[in-house]
């Protein structure tokens, strides 16, 4: 009997620190993919992103963007006039959430673009990350125009 506590006793120690451990790594991880994201948000414009597609974006890079284009890696990298457009605004993120499944990274969250001081676009996004070869490769990107956001051509307020 005296066996069977210190065994439980034991085993009991052992998984807290198991516990410990992992989430120890599931805040590694949501640290890294919070890098990657910063990363990829501070790259996509037109005077960053070639050296940025070339190093941390994956092959199978695909796209929906909010006005409703796709796009594959080749066909967003050659998109100059998105990259172009990005530069035009202040980016503004709120509501950010990151989750982390072993090897995939999630985000999401809001994004708010602000010209002169005055928000041109809120757009709802969900970004992942794929980790390969000891790195976060950005792998897909989907955004929603935000109920909220401005209309094109309504006064403002």
């Amino acid at each position: 009997m005296k066996q069977c506590k210190l065994l439980f006793i034991a085993a009991l120690v052992l998984s807290s620190f198991s516990l410990a451990a992992q989430h120890s790594t599931d805040a590694t991880k949501i640290k890294e993919v919070e890098a990657a994201e910063s990363r990829m948000f501070k790259n996509m414009n037109f005077t960053h992103y070639k050296e940025y597609y070339k190093t941390d974006v994956a092959d199978d890079f695909f796209t929906i963007n909010a006005d409703g284009v796709t796009a594959d890696k080749a066909q967003s990298f050659a998109d100059t006039a998105r990259m172009k457009m990005v530069e035009l605004g202040n980016l503004k993120l709120v509501d950010k959430k990151i989750r982390v499944y072993d090897n995939v990274g999630i985000t999401n969250g809001r994004g708010q673009v602000y010209v002169d001081n005055m928000l041109v676009v809120e757009f709802l996004y969900t970004a992942v990350f794929v980790k390969r070869n000891g790195k976060w490769m950005y792998t897909s990107w989907q955004g929603t125009m935000s109920k909220d956001s401005p209309k094109i051509g309504a006064p403002q307020q």
